[in-house]
């Protein structure tokens, strides 16, 4: 009875086991009872929120699908990390928390004894690929302890190594080794770094004032997802037969339906999004506020976006021009196969963006040019290779963004498949 407790219900929830973890962080973090009991709560309610926005974007991706698929007979596939990570959360919570818990204890164990001294503090991208690690080893038929092992281990070592590789690029950008990036796109960004780095030239790289101007119509995220998602509807749907799209719409204009789907879609990512930030919210301090002390003199490893002040319009035109890469991307998709990946909008606003940022610094205007439309192009092209390593979410129209994601699940797919 009571191992039944343990096991089906404080360990066998997910939102109670992640409570736990924001609870035992909190505590060891000597906070006052009303603060832990409400760090407690709203880990666990961040997690319930998760879930619900998870079934409003998933419909609403489900739906595209379903017109891309009568108008072009082709599998549309969007990376979206949010959609597909609240999918796996329904299937593999449980998994997914403990390999945070034994990522994290690992990477603080690398941080310290090892000279990579990074601390990885963008949670979110901790519980994308937990859940990427999750899905791919509970496809074999592993014992749960060999999962959150494994799993803890790969996710240890990708949160310290990551950092490292991207450090001399964002040292370019700084000027110093204040922080780190922790973004599980560390490929997309020396290949952007790379690719820059033929154009390198030693004057300090300029744009002109008067593009500044449209920096400000990409600022918020929720607007331009809706904006990008109802332009994809609006596309989609004026491929359809009118005779599909009265079957699909059941009579009513395409342009009403497009705009409303777009809503529900970015109204979904804005749940997600919230509820991911609760819950991380009281996650990562105490894993923040504990690494300090395990590890005095780290250097933390933050979100994407803090590239951004660095050179405010290069990471706006990193992220049209990576877009522009992924539909070129999708276009020579469409031309060869049935399953095509759709451009994702919020990793071209992100990785696109901070990709920009450093290939404007290394390269220029031209590095600028050319390495975020590559940059868009692989980001774009490599999920398609992860999708049979994903086969156990089903007929998930989503996918995980940003190229370490492609690459670790397609890797650790190869190497589980060889053993196992």
């Amino acid at each position: 009875m009571n191992f039944q407790l343990i096991n089906k219900g404080l360990l066998g929830e997910p939102a109670i086991l992640l409570g736990m973890i924001a609870l035992l962080g909190l505590v060891l973090q000597r906070h006052k009872p009303q603060k832990v009991l409400s760090g407690t709560v709203k880990a666990m309610l961040g997690y319930t929120l998760l879930q619900i926005g998870a079934t409003a974007a998933g419909s609403s991706l489900s739906n595209l699908s379903v017109i891309i698929l009568n108008g072009f007979q082709i599998i549309g596939i969007i990376p979206h990390n949010e959609t597909v990570t609240a999918l796996a959360q329904s299937y593999y919570g449980r998994d997914i928390a403990f390999i945070m818990l034994i990522g994290m204890i690992g990477h603080l164990a690398i941080a310290r004894f090892t000279k990579c001294k990074y601390i990885f503090l963008t949670g979110h991208h901790i519980l994308f690929m937990a859940s990427l690690l999750a899905v791919v080893l509970a496809s074999y038929s592993l014992l749960p302890w060999h999962i959150y092992i494994i799993g803890g281990l790969v996710l240890a070592m990708c949160m310290s190594i990551g950092p490292a590789v991207v450090q001399p690029y964002v040292r370019h950008v700084t000027g110093n080794d204040e922080f780190a990036i922790g973004h599980f796109n560390s490929a997309g960004y020396v290949l952007a770094g790379l690719i820059a780095s033929i154009f390198k030239t030693k004057k300090n790289p300029t744009i002109p004032d008067k593009l500044n101007r449209v920096q400000p119509y990409f600022q918020d995220q929720i607007v331009v997802t809706a904006i990008f998602t109802f332009i994809l509807f609006l596309s989609a749907s004026m491929f359809a037969s009118p005779q599909q799209l009265t079957e699909l719409f059941q009579g009513r204009h395409f342009i009403v339906v497009s705009a409303i789907q777009a809503i529900w879609f970015a109204g979904g990512v804005y749940i997600i999004l919230h509820g991911v930030r609760m819950m991380l919210a009281e996650i990562i301090p105490a894993f923040n506020g504990i690494a300090q002390r395990v590890v005095p003199g780290s250097i933390p490893a933050m979100d994407c976006p803090v590239l951004f002040a660095f050179a405010p319009l290069a990471s706006v035109l990193g992220f049209l021009l990576s877009f522009l890469g992924g539909i070129l991307a999708m276009v020579l998709l469409v031309g060869i196969q049935y399953t095509v990946i759709i451009p994702g909008i919020i990793p071209h606003i992100f990785s696109g963006g901070a990709a920009g940022v450093i290939a404007y610094k290394v390269g220029g205007r031209m590095g600028l040019i050319v390495s975020s439309l590559c940059h868009g192009f692989f980001i774009t092209l490599l999920p398609l290779f992860l999708t049979p390593a994903l086969s156990d979410l089903g007929s998930v129209r989503a996918t995980f963004a940003d190229s370490d994601f492609s690459l670790i699940g397609i890797f650790i797919h190869e190497i589980v498949q060889l053993l196992f």
